[in-house]
């Protein structure tokens, strides 16, 4: 029977195995990043277009979500269902029909899988928010389920026709301290910088009451230098073997 110290031997090697083989991976898709670069760099240029405008792209994208919020008496909608433009709607019995007739639907959306009338979201003092299906031909779905009528929560992921949203809701409203004046007297600095900035003439880090070698800066990537990509970045193990 293998004792203790041998058991210890045998898994770090395969530790070591672990990791060389992992290395040797790595190495490999280098070298298919140099190949590449030296023989099709436009190729290579566009694949890193791509890595890099994916998150600029998302920036642009728009989560479609409908936030239940009520205050005194009056319950409220705020949504960007409508042309996405996030707007705060009041309707007298506290009802908001979604559905695609213009005429009928206070929430009109343009979908084809949407009935006339497909659902309706109602308040009711005292519980909140229901999801009310409307007879709809292709149904309403709470959280992947089909439902005729459900209680929303805050999370809650509804998906009518082709049109899928999240609910929000607003359970509490806070009133938060009064910032002391030191706090308003550098906003107000930062609000004269950002406007001598678009003047085209910027102010000196000193004039908002910080040194100019005291400014801080931040490395998002301290140990890489002169990098186009995360794809060819060596770790110091690979930098040795080279």
């Amino acid at each position: 029977m293998a004792n203790r110290t041998e058991l210890a031997d045998y898994a770090a090697s395969l530790a070591n195995l672990s990791e060389h083989t992992e290395l040797q991976e790595r190495l490999k898709l280098y070298q298919v990043f140099l190949k590449l670069y030296e023989h099709h760099r436009g190729l290579l240029d566009e694949i890193l277009e791509l890595e890099t405008s994916g998150s600029r792209s998302l920036a642009r994208v728009t989560l479609p979500y409908v936030q239940g919020f009520v205050s005194g008496e009056q319950a409220y909608l705020v949504t960007n269902l409508l042309r996405g433009k996030t707007q705060a709607l009041l309707q007298p019995q506290q009802v908001w029909v979604i559905g695609r007739d213009p005429k009928r639907a206070l929430i009109p959306i343009q979908d084809i899988r949407l009935s006339r009338c497909h659902a309706a979201i109602k308040f009711i003092k005292g519980q909140g928010f229901y999801l009310l299906d409307l007879a709809s031909r292709n149904q309403s779905l709470l959280n992947g389920e089909p439902v005729r009528q459900a209680l929303l929560k805050d999370g809650d992921q509804v998906r009518l026709g082709s049109v899928s949203f999240t609910f929000f809701l607003c359970q509490s409203t806070r009133m938060l301290p009064a910032l002391p004046p030191e706090m308003m007297d550098r906003l107000d600095q930062c609000q004269d910088m950002a406007l001598e900035e678009r003047s085209g003439r910027p102010l000196p880090a000193g004039e908002l009451g910080v040194e100019e070698d005291e400014v801080p800066t931040l490395d998002l990537y301290p140990d890489r230098h002169h990098e186009t990509s995360g794809f060819l970045h060596l770790g110091d193990q690979e930098q040795r073997l080279l």
